[in-house]
């Protein structure tokens, strides 16, 4: 599997953790893009566990190797907010498009079309529906 790919949907824990830098031979990682891009995969241990806080969340524990053989750790959480207004506003999102489907779109149409006009992208197809005219 393509390692940028896998960690797409994943976020830094805490913002402070970059830029970082390899205490061995100094490299420095702007951003976890960067941080897996200039690492390679850790071959001790497995490189990526699964644990918990003490709130009982789930993070990932990530260790890779920089370019000198020095390991390196960072800690990744899910960028879904897993509070009641978050799971709300997923609720609220689904229902837009089943709505959005049964209008006619297949559901990758909608979920695209549904994320453009949120992210302030023009959305012709909505807008020929009458749907979030912008």
């Amino acid at each position: 599997m393509d390692t940028p790919k896998l960690f797409r949907n994943l976020k830094a824990l805490e913002d402070a953790s970059f830029p970082k830098e390899c205490s061995q031979c100094g490299t420095r990682f702007e951003n976890e893009k960067d941080y897996i891009e200039k690492s390679v995969a850790y071959q001790k241990a497995p490189n990526l566990s699964e644990c918990r806080d003490e709130q009982g969340q789930v993070y990932l524990k990530l260790i890779r190797n920089c370019h000198c053989g020095k390991p390196i750790l960072d800690h990744f959480g899910d960028r879904r907010d897993q509070s009641k207004q978050g799971e709300m506003r997923r609720k609220a999102f689904d229902k837009v498009i089943k709505t959005l489907i049964d209008k006619g779109l297949t559901a990758q149409s909608a979920r695209t079309e549904l994320l453009n006009h949120m992210n302030n992208r023009k959305s012709p197809i909505l807008e020929k529906l009458g749907i979030f005219k912008n």
